[in-house]
């Protein structure tokens, strides 16, 4: 889901018309409130209260009844609203209209602007920290791509889905070994001569798991560093260990056996083992700020964060979760306004502060209040000193 987000973000960003119309909403995945469609209801009430501002400024009734007709058309979708995640955003503007749905829950709000407002979404965008999972027993394997909020199974090409596609005693006497799980039908089998044979079960299930390493090694996991959690009965996590050539194996495991477990429910199963995992980029950034904390390199001064943003000067933007600034920047005259409530014409300079960095190349964590840096709203380690 996070890759459709980031998808969509470069021409979100760059989107600009007469009227943007953005709004955000809390949803539900499951539940009474998907039953008394209080999702769709909030979502309506949204369109209802765009109608009134858009009226306000003076733009015809038609003008407006035109523009937002697709956000009516969607509450006619009941399964779109059957369908949901934690939070859901929707953009309109003439001719354009955008449904995401998040992973994470975000406040209710409605902007009206000259663009889209993608501050939200932001933390989903940029997240970059992510994990594999391997869940494996003798009869099945399975390889997953997880994040903080989700996990997906990956098809990795010519991955065994258990001992059998590896190991076949054709000959018993003999215990000549053999891969089966690749070849197509009718082709010759591949045998491996083993000479006496290998001596036991472990062996057979030693062979087994290499041949697993080596085919993620090969299709995925070359030219990663991710955490790699393992799913399975503590000794063939301990042989899976002995055999992988992969340096990122995670020390704490899942033990069991998960074949049968969904991935919602195989997510939930990970996320104490996987959170501080994930945390070590943004914990690095933090430290890397405080290490230059009594020099011009770092501030946590919006009078000085927010110009920066716009000359490129950021490297590392850390931001209070759902915090606004309202106001406005003129580049050219270098001169910022922030107004302590949003007035006629005001942007959320918050939101422009973190389209800025990350359209220059920049890092954007956002982070609760008690994890800001010097309990600031707003900070940022800079390229360069100005």
């Amino acid at each position: 889901m996070d890759q459709k987000i980031k998808e969509e973000y470069s021409s979100l960003s760059a989107f600009s018309a007469g009227t943007c119309l953005s709004i955000y909403l809390p949803t539900h995945k499951s539940g009474v409130e998907i039953n008394e469609k209080q999702d769709l209801i909030v979502f309506k009430n949204a369109l209802q209260y765009c109608a009134r501002e858009l009226a306000a400024t003076g733009l015809e009734e038609l003008t407006i009844d035109a523009l937002l007709k697709p956000g009516y058309d969607l509450l006619k979708h009941e399964t779109f609203w059957y369908n949901l995640d934690k939070g859901l955003a929707v953009f309109i503007a003439e001719g354009f209209f955008k449904t995401l749905l998040l992973p994470i829950e975000v406040p209710e709000e409605v902007h009206i602007q000259k663009f889209f407002h993608l501050s939200p979404i932001v933390s989903v965008m940029t997240n970059n920290e992510h994990f594999f999972m391997l869940v494996f027993s003798k009869d099945s394997t399975a390889f997953y791509k997880g994040n903080g909020y989700g996990l997906e199974k990956m098809e990795v090409e010519g991955l065994p889905t258990g001992i059998d596609d590896v190991i076949r005693f054709e000959e018993k006497d003999e215990r000549k070994l053999f891969r089966g799980g690749g070849t197509a039908p009718g082709a010759e089998a591949n045998f491996h001569g083993h000479g006496s044979g290998l001596s036991d079960e472990k062996e057979y299930i030693s062979q087994y798991l290499k041949e697993v390493d080596q085919t993620l090694w090969t299709e995925v996991l070359a030219n990663e560093r991710a955490p790699l959690i393992l799913c399975s009965v503590e000794y063939m996590v301990g042989i899976y260990r002995q055999v992988s050539n992969y340096k990122f194996i995670a020390e704490e495991y899942l033990q069991g056996n998960y074949d049968q477990l969904d991935t919602n429910a195989l997510f939930e199963k990970v996320q104490d083992i996987v959170t501080p995992l994930l945390k070590a980029e943004k914990k690095k950034a933090l430290q890397n700020y405080y290490n230059q904390v009594a020099t011009e390199l770092t501030s946590s001064m919006p009078e000085k964060v927010i110009p920066a943003s716009y000359f490129a000067q950021i490297s590392d933007l850390f931001v209070q979760e759902n915090l606004h600034l309202w106001g406005s920047f003129d580049q050219e005259s270098n001169k910022l306004d922030i107004h302590p409530e949003k007035q006629a014409g005001d942007e959320c300079l918050v939101n422009r502060a973190m389209q800025n960095t990350l359209a220059n190349g920049g890092r954007v964590f956002v982070l609760p209040a008690e994890k800001m840096p010097k309990q600031s709203q707003i900070a940022a380690f800079l390229r360069f000193k100005t």
